[in-house]
């Protein structure tokens, strides 16, 4: 088993809900799953709609490549495509942050974006 944290985010469409579903069907995905509550935050290096947000962490049974392959595909599933890519609408985005103890996005780890999430579900010190 391996531990993995993961960024969700919306900036289209009923963002909060597309948000809860990828909650949703990542708990399917992952044992020992917690879910941050859903929070807006602004755009990072572009103009456009605020996102909603939220972070996700558990344990895989899977290679990471494999969780990020099944992760893509949903993004797909739901609309992420190029036209979306191009107009920066982004109807969701699951992103890997950690692995284990490696940082696999250091740019989204230390956004706010990312971190508000992240705060909220790490164990008590």
């Amino acid at each position: 088993m391996s531990k993995v944290v993961l960024s969700i985010g919306s900036n289209c469409g009923d963002r909060r809900q597309a948000v809860a579903s990828a909650i949703e069907w990542l708990s399917g995905q992952l044992t020992g799953f917690l879910a941050s509550d859903i929070y807006e935050t602004p755009p990072v290096g572009h103009q456009g709609s605020d996102y909603m947000n939220a972070v996700v962490a558990g344990e895989i049974d899977i290679p990471v490549a494999a969780l990020e392959r099944n992760c893509k595909r949903y993004e797909v599933e739901c609309g992420r495509d190029l036209v979306a890519r191009l107009r920066g609408m982004v109807p969701i985005d699951l992103d890997i942050v950690l692995s284990g103890n490696n940082i696999l996005r250091p740019e989204d780890f230390k956004r706010e974006f990312f971190q508000i999430g992240y705060r909220s579900i790490l164990p008590p010190a």
